[in-house]
């Protein structure tokens, strides 16, 4: 960075997002469990209108270290101040202004080029300016923005900022400073410097002042979007420059010698708090409405919790349609490890199974999780396991497809792996179904996995270790679900339900064929 001793800054920050240069791609494309637990359909909203930042990667990246969570983490309490997210939102809006003004100068002719460039670098470095007195007094405790106000001061305060603010100011000054006269007669524009005549653009605006006050509001006047210079305005402005020498040869010498003005470092850090950012804006509308969100606890053990966890994007479809949204607990103690879900159709057990999947993503990512409090561990990876449609090109059974994915995921799962079974083993009979659920389920206790096992089938909730969960019914209508799931020994129902819609022995199936 230009004139601010090296050694220091670049050691103190080398990123908001990644503190110890150190990561793990979860894999290449579109893993199953993006799709499975919805948290593609996350993502996107998140980034939805700003791909240019190219967050998506960071997404789909877990860090292998604890420490980067926590250090994310105390980034966003430091965000939960409205006074140092308001700091960083006007910082983000003044640079997202920069970068478009840059993005467009290249096909402008060369005189508007360097205005557009010199305009440009001016609000940068006013941004620069204001960014470091706003964040002088603000309140901040987390290793990463108290780094970036550092920086950002040693920054701001070095003499090649200093210097290269003041040459900025005194080129736009000169050039303000111009006045000309311009003569229009048939096929003949003449510019010559200002005489003192009369300025007919005052006249002509104080003339028609009393038109614009009185505008009716109902008519909106379209506005300009092409910014590019016809060949009169070109040829003026290519006489202007001839005619002040100085002026103009002072803006080119300053768009040759800046063309990198904006700092490396500030630029990094502008698209990662995007990261940040765009989460809050993401969850802002729900916590409107009530829902909880929290930053978990990290922990190395295997007794975890999440109260009040919920589905975060079917959170945010039910919002927008005024729906309510149905939040459920988890937890865990030592020794335990596998959840096994039974409870009627519909009930929310799949839904259950997302959420539990997306607070362990979430707080692996260093984001706040949905719920009142958690307590969760670093992944290393998460494996869905969710009923799929047969495809032609398939030449395996359904059975046998899905052994072999299973073996897949229990081939690669280790003790600090997230498991989700949804519902497989339905193409075969009960007893086979029953047995190898639980040969599966004694597979991953081995492993120590953690897993969440929604199935029909209550026996597999009834094997020795196993935490049994139930989607529950109203008591007093036990064909409303309430979508509550909670700890509770398996009630018989589900596979029953299941059988009966199979079969099209439901009440209300045999009611509509006797009717029909």
């Amino acid at each position: 960075m230009k004139g601010v001793t090296p050694g220091v800054i670049f050691v103190v920050l080398k990123s908001i997002l990644w503190p110890d240069g150190e990561n793990v791609k979860i894999a290449a494309g579109d893993p199953d469990f993006f799709k499975d637990l919805n948290i593609s359909n996350i993502v996107d909203g998140i980034i939805s209108g700003n791909d240019d930042y190219n967050l998506r990667p960071i997404f789909r990246t877990i860090p292998k270290n604890v420490d980067t969570v926590i250090y994310r983490q105390e980034i966003f309490k430091d965000l939960q101040n409205p006074e140092v997210l308001e700091i960083l939102k006007n910082f983000s809006a003044s640079m997202r202004t920069v970068y478009r003004r840059l993005s467009g100068i290249e096909n402008l002719n060369e005189y508007q080029k360097q205005g557009w460039f010199l305009d440009a670098s001016l609000l940068y470095l006013e941004t620069m300016e204001y960014l470091e007195g706003n964040l002088k007094n603000a309140n901040l405790a987390s290793i990463g923005l108290k780094a970036f106000r550092d920086y950002i001061h040693e920054y701001v305060n070095s003499p090649s900022f200093r210097e290269e603010y003041a040459e900025a100011r005194r080129v736009k000054a000169n050039l303000s400073s111009i006045r000309y006269e311009l003569t229009i007669v048939p096929s003949k524009v003449t510019v010559r410097r200002d005489k003192g005549k009369e300025n007919y653009n005052e006249i002509v605006r104080q003339a028609f002042s009393k038109f614009r006050e009185n505008r009716m509001n109902t008519e909106k006047l379209s506005q300009f979007s092409d910014y590019s210079m016809n060949i009169v305005e070109t040829e003026v402005l290519v006489l202007l420059a001839r005619l002040f020498p100085k002026e103009f040869g002072e803006l080119r010498s300053f768009f040759e010698n800046h063309k990198n003005i904006i700092d490396p470092v500030v630029a990094l850090i502008y698209t990662e708090l995007q990261f940040y950012i765009l989460y809050l804006e993401y969850i802002s509308p729900l916590i409107k409405i009530g829902l909880e969100f929290c930053i978990p606890e990290i922990t190395s053990e295997k007794d975890v919790y999440c109260f009040g966890s919920f589905d975060l994007a079917l959170a945010q479809k039910k919002a927008s349609s005024g729906s309510a949204v149905v939040s459920n607990d988890f937890e865990l103690s030592e020794g335990e490890n596998v959840i096994v879900v039974t409870g009627p159709n519909n009930g929310g057990k799949t839904t259950f199974s997302r959420a539990f999947g997306q607070a362990f993503f979430l707080a692996s990512l260093g984001l706040p999780v949905p719920g009142r409090k958690a307590r969760l561990f670093l992944v290393d990876n998460i494996y869905t396991h969710f009923e799929k449609s047969e495809e032609p090109e398939n030449l395996r059974g359904k059975l046998e497809d899905d052994l072999m994915r299973i073996k897949k995921i229990l081939d690669s799962a280790t003790e600090k792996s997230v498991i989700i079974i949804n519902e497989m083993l339905g193409s075969t009979s009960l007893n086979d179904a029953i047995l190898i659920g639980k040969r599966i389920i004694e597979l991953i206790r081995r492993k120590k996995s953690i897993c969440v096992y929604v199935t029909f089938f209550d026996e597999l909730a009834k094997v020795q270790g196993v935490v049994s969960m139930v989607a529950q019914v109203d008591p007093s209508a036990p064909e409303l679900k309430t979508f509550k799931v909670i700890r509770s020994e398996p009630n018989g129902l589900a596979y029953a339900r299941a059988i009966a819609e199979k079969y099209g022995l439901t009440y209300d199936q045999i009611l509509r064929r006797i009717k029909g």
